[in-house]
């Protein structure tokens, strides 16, 4: 056989491999797109907390507590702020927060919030994430 009859052969093959390699890559790269968009707003979330645990560490108010949170989120849209205390005994504050927190307790914030998945890759591994972080510093 000569090399003109074998290129003519094989005129198609190239873009029948490519037609069934490239639903795996555009997974691949969907699937880094969104899980590496996910962990970033996992970073936002903590930082969040941390940020939250900070202020009422240092003796905030709740609606303090929850506008650093809220500051640290920036654009963030969805994301909620759980503010509670334990008592330096170890049990439980009630559910009043302003009153409730002593100096030496500790001061406990959580932050939740659901991240929509933003490429077709939601069709295999659901639509949304649960992303939530709790931090606790001592109450000075």
């Amino acid at each position: 056989m000569s090399i003109r009859a074998r290129r003519h052969d094989e005129r198609g093959a190239a873009a029948v491999e490519f037609a069934l390699i490239m639903p795996i890559l555009f997974m691949l790269c969907f699937g880094i797109i969104d899980f590496g968009y996910a962990i970033n707003r996992h970073s936002v979330i903590n930082n969040a907390s941390r940020d939250a645990a900070r202020e009422a560490s240092l003796g905030g108010t709740k609606a303090q507590i929850v506008a650093a949170a809220n500051e640290s989120l920036g654009n963030l849209a969805g994301a909620t702020v759980v503010v509670s205390c334990k008592k330096p005994t170890g049990g439980a504050c009630g559910s009043n927060y302003d009153t409730d927190a002593v100096s030496n307790g500790w001061a406990v914030v959580t932050v939740k919030y659901t991240h929509t998945m933003i490429t077709p890759i939601s069709y295999l591994f659901g639509n949304s994430i649960n992303l939530d972080r709790t931090a606790q510093m001592r109450i000075e």
